[in-house]
């Protein structure tokens, strides 16, 4: 932890070096990793953070999440924050995040700024920074981001000049360090700003009268499962009100799960924009790709299901390519690998509330008759899970070691959409990679991988599959909220993974990248897996 004087010396230096070197350092050649390493991730250092993580080993406890891939000038738009903060004990929910440019690139442009605000705005971080060191530019992201208005996000805007008056820098300390990030910070810093004028606004982390991130999502979800609805119901008028259900439940499902597989680069392109691009061959191609994917990744989302055989008519052709176009990456305000996942489950928790009802001629959507009955879904905040979760499985795995721990089953017997299932096994991966840090020689043995660069082990994706076929059980009585279960914990599954580690596992193993989750039983020791209560 340094202060505020240590901290305004060390960047002194950085001022100092980029002021001798400018013309070199704005030259088209100097690159975004080079400014990162040179002079970002110092920065930051000098403000407390455990940049380089020398001391934070463990890779699900570290408070800065570090994306050391950077894409080419040829390459599609970044959709990983370069750098992602956050404060411990709470690793699922960043404070914010900072995207990296190289000095070259001029920063005041409606793209980066859209691009900036977009991670913040779905993972209810309410500001963000964007940067190249030459210039320092904080970002609201309390209101929903529109690219054509992207460029009155902004709240404040340092030169690196700047750095170099301390009281300028005060500021700048007093707000980003990890020091005062303790002390509620951003909530000091953001009341002496005008509130957001957007049309949907959000206040994540504190109180106000802002939309959440959830509720907007929800919003969205409702508006694609009514416009769903008829446009399935149009072009197949047989289906009842059961059937229009599921297949608008699946359709949904597997555009989301697309949309995460593309924002967290485990798909390398865009397959929803391209959806979007065939136009009314659009539902052809969705169901190709489904078939293409399921191959590759297991899994209940993209098993072959009715909507995928010939004889079935598929969504009216212009709803559903507005659809794609309105979701795809280009266009959506939401990154889905900024998106929490164990938010997840509350937003389809409600969402699951309702159903498709068909009558001979039109669909609509209405409340189960048990949820009307109750007076609405309840569902657990995710503060009061993880204080259970860590409580009770936290303190059963204490101590030991991942062969013990792979004789221990956790079940959730009324799962609902997940919201328990996705915190158990988040405990478990985060207890696991805590353990073999201290226990380099078994994560060897046991198939970890070593980060080289930092000098840690981490998980490999089939270790990550054995904590969950082994430990992590679930059963419930609705069908579309155990599907919704299946996906989040696949969700979860691959975060942090890539098109090459996933692939991995098909090339050395020949196996699917995901597990099944749906046998009724596993080996003997469990009556149940994720699925359906009988």
């Amino acid at each position: 932890m340094t202060n505020f004087q240590q901290a305004f010396d060390r960047v002194q230096s950085l001022v100092d070096a980029f002021s001798r070197n400018r013309v070199t350092l704005r030259a088209p050649s100097y690159q975004e990793a080079e400014v990162r390493k040179d002079f970002i991730d110092p920065f930051f250092s000098a403000l407390g953070w455990d940049v380089g993580h020398e001391f934070q080993k463990n890779p699900y406890e570290q408070e800065v999440r570090v994306e050391r891939r950077v894409l080419g000038a040829d390459s599609r738009i970044s959709r990983r924050a370069d750098y992602a903060f956050y404060v411990r004990p709470n690793f699922k929910d960043a404070r914010f995040f900072v995207e990296a440019k190289k000095p070259a690139r001029d920063l005041n442009n409606a793209d980066d700024y859209f691009q900036t605000a977009r991670y913040g705005w779905s993972a209810q971080a309410p500001i963000s920074v964007l940067t190249d060191f030459e210039e320092f530019h904080v970002i609201d992201c309390r209101q929903q981001p529109q690219i054509n208005s992207a460029l009155g996000l902004g709240l404040d805007r340092f030169s690196f000049e700047d750095y170099a008056k301390e009281e300028t820098f005060r500021r700048i300390y007093h707000v980003f360090s990890r020091e005062a990030m303790e002390e509620d910070a951003i909530a000091r810093y953001l009341s002496q700003k005008p509130e957001p004028r957007g049309r949907v606004v959000q206040w994540g982390l504190f109180s106000g009268g802002y939309q959440p991130i959830d509720d907007s999502f929800l919003g969205y979800l409702d508006e694609l499962r009514r416009r769903l609805a008829r446009a399935f119901k149009s072009r197949n008028p047989e289906l009842d009100s059961r059937e229009l259900t599921e297949v608008t439940q699946r359709t949904i499902d597997r555009l989301i799960f697309i949309r995460f597989l593309e924002d967290r680069l485990i798909e390398p392109e865009p397959i929803v924009r391209e959806l979007a691009a065939r136009g009314p061959g659009g539902w052809a191609e969705f169901v190709r790709t489904c078939r293409r994917l399921n191959a590759k990744y297991n899994g209940i989302v993209f098993r072959h299901h009715f909507s995928d055989e010939p004889r079935f008519e598929g969504a009216d052709p212009d709803i559903f390519q507005r659809i794609c176009a309105e979701l795809s990456d280009s266009t959506s305000p939401y990154n889905f690998d900024a998106f929490p996942v164990h938010i997840l489950g509350s937003i389809y928790e409600r969402f699951l509330g309702h159903v498709v009802e068909a009558t001979p001629t039109i669909a609509r959507v209405v409340e189960k008759p048990e949820v009307r009955k109750a007076g609405g879904v309840y569902y657990t905040p995710s503060y009061i899970s993880h204080h259970i979760v860590g409580d009770t499985v936290g303190r059963l795995i204490d101590g030991k070691s991942p062969k013990q721990i792979a004789k221990m089953r956790f079940a959730d017997i009324a799962c609902g959409s997940g919201s328990f299932l996705i915190d158990v096994f988040d405990t478990l991966l985060t207890y696991h990679g805590g353990w073999y840090q201290e226990h380099p020689e078994q994560a060897k043995r046991q198939g970890c991988h070593y980060d080289a660069e930092e000098g840690l082990w981490r998980l490999s994706l089939a270790q990550k599959r054995g904590i969950l076929e082994n430990c992590v059980y679930g059963v419930d009585v609705d069908d579309q909220a155990v599907e919704v279960a299946q996906m989040s914990l696949y969700i979860k599954l691959l975060e942090s993974e890539t098109t090459a580690s996933a692939n991995e596992l098909q090339v050395l193993f020949k196996e699917k990248i995901l597990p099944d989750l749906t046998s009724a039983s596993h080996k003997g020791v469990c009556p149940v897996r994720i699925s359906r209560r009988r």
